[in-house]
């Protein structure tokens, strides 16, 4: 290969997560953003060093098979850059907390697979769901497909959000996925529409229940958003609270973007 000749294979910087080869993205965050409508839902996840899962509901229509709504524990993330977090901020919550990416391949998160509802991968797997829900016997095909359903979205769909359902073209979510194993506390790892109404009592359980949460430690968090100056005296009262180590509140209000102050220069 000629000297002047630039590969990025090459010169990509490549990081080591557990003996796995890790190149950091240049088309999209290296960070996992997760957002709250409230702030007190950032300060308890800082208070315990916790993200809770819930019991999501997903329409599924575009499958067409014969379940229309389906839901499952989860815990949202998406990979979008700082720069155009403006309209996520509005439509998913105003508070935030971002994680090295790292951190979530470790965890095990799974970015989504957005499905165009006329493509082959579409009818097949639409095909080969209804066939492993009537067959009896090895559960292996329906357990596989039910687990591949967890990492997949229609690109434009329809989304709750204030009372009424919107239309949404989800790549622009750029989302990914952690679903905890359930079973081991006798929750249900899959609810259907006949049972979705339940998942308020549900969630109550996931919150309770220390062994479904998603840990992390003060050195995996990348950003904190707030929204305004006076939410930042909040969160050091917070800080004040859950640690006695001066060096991770440091740390931690190192990393606070006060996006009222901050957005007009990203």
């Amino acid at each position: 290969m000629p000297n002047n000749v630039h590969n990025p294979i090459i010169t990509a910087r490549v990081d080591k997560i557990d003996n796995i080869k890790y190149i950091p993205p240049k088309q999209s965050a290296n960070s996992l953003f997760r957002f709250f409508g409230k702030p007190q839902y950032l300060f308890e996840t800082l208070r315990k060093y916790a993200l809770f899962p819930r019991y999501y509901p997903e329409n599924v229509g575009y499958l067409e098979i014969d379940i229309r709504q389906i839901a499952y524990p989860m815990i949202c993330f998406c990979d979008i850059n700082i720069h155009r977090l403006g309209e996520h901020l509005d439509l998913y919550g105003k508070y935030g907390i971002a994680f090295s990416k790292t951190w979530g391949i470790r965890q095990g998160i799974q970015p989504l697979q957005y499905i165009n509802d006329n493509s082959v991968l579409r009818k097949d797997f639409s095909i080969a769901f209804e066939n492993a829900m009537k067959s009896e016997g090895d559960d292996s095909l329906s357990n596989y497909l039910l687990t591949q359903m967890y990492y997949m979205k229609p690109i434009v769909g329809t989304m709750p959000r204030n009372f009424e359902d919107i239309t949404r073209n989800f790549t622009d979510e750029k989302e990914w996925r952690y679903i905890p194993d359930v079973s081991t506390i006798d929750l249900p790892q899959v609810v259907t529409e006949d049972y979705i109404a339940s998942t308020g009592v549900l969630n109550d359980t996931l919150s309770n229940n220390e062994s479904c949460w998603l840990k992390f430690e003060p050195d995996d968090v990348k950003y904190i958003i707030l929204q305004a100056s006076e939410e930042f005296e909040e969160l050091c009262r917070v800080l004040d609270v859950c640690t006695e180590d001066d060096n991770i509140k440091r740390k931690l209000i190192s990393n606070v973007i006060i996006w009222n102050e901050a957005k007009e220069d990203f």
